[in-house]
């Protein structure tokens, strides 16, 4: 289960246009291309263990920057299919749980999110966006919904859970169907919560290790919108320094 308390800037704006005279049934085999594609990636991620970085703002969308309220940085891994986190630190304090955060808090991007949107692909009906271009690299982008009753994702207010219905947006690797980033958007979220929007996304880029290239998540970014105002909380999430989980064994050998 992906949990969450997030803001796209002008991404926003762009995925809502693009549905206009682009949407188009996608070709039958597309999910099954994209799930074969994206098999050994997310297989890769549970040999990986990294720093994450998570820079929190919170400010008014008519501003600027924002005021930057701390820094998180943990080791994440992903090992049983979800995300594990050692070395919590909040600026200089030592955290037990990524959990024990006030305000807004993310976790599930390293892995979570791969997984569930690889896995709702070949459930969900697919709308094509658009073509488009991602760091170089031609690119199609591809949409779908999930219901509340049906949704993986959680937001967490005031201890309270609410399953949230979101509307995803992935972009795909024309040349062989590798997903690229992901985006989350939902509204249209119980009035209690005073959330008008929540967003997320997380990018992927390829990493040398050991002489072998692997595409891995890279940078995100997780937004709260608020009824209320313009206010707004965000972070901006990266990862870095990869290190391959190395085998360790004890041998002890017993006398006859």
């Amino acid at each position: 289960m992906s949990k969450l308390f997030f803001h796209l800037p002008a991404m926003c704006l762009v995925l809502s246009c693009t549905s206009l005279a682009a949407s188009a049934s996608i070709e039958q085999d597309l999910a099954g291309r994209i799930q074969a594609a994206n098999q050994a990636l997310y297989s890769d991620l549970h040999s990986f263990i990294c720093d994450e970085r998570i820079e929190r703002f919170s400010g008014s969308l008519a501003g600027s920057a924002g005021k930057q309220i701390d820094t998180v940085k943990a080791k994440v891994a992903f090992e049983n299919g979800q995300e594990h986190y050692t070395d919590i630190f909040r600026n200089k304090k030592k955290l037990s749980q990524i959990s024990h955060l006030s305000g807004a808090w993310s976790q599930g991007e390293y892995g979570t999110l791969l997984q569930q949107t690889k896995d709702l692909f070949a459930t969900k009906p697919i709308e094509f966006r658009q073509k488009t271009v991602i760091d170089g690299t031609p690119a199609s982008i591809y949409s779908f919904d999930v219901n509340e009753q049906e949704s993986p994702w959680q937001l967490i207010v005031h201890s309270h859970a609410y399953n949230v219905p979101f509307r995803t947006y992935v972009w795909v690797s024309d040349a062989n169907a590798q997903i690229l980033k992901i985006a989350r958007v939902s509204t249209g979220l119980p009035a209690e919560t005073r959330v008008r929007e929540v967003n997320w996304f997380i990018t992927l880029e390829p990493t040398e290790l050991g002489g072998k290239t692997f595409l891995v998540p890279k940078s995100g970014q997780y937004a709260v919108l608020y009824t209320m105002g313009a206010d707004c909380d965000w972070n901006a999430i990266t990862f870095s320094n990869y290190h391959r989980f190395e085998a360790e064994a004890t041998l002890r050998f017993d006398g006859m």
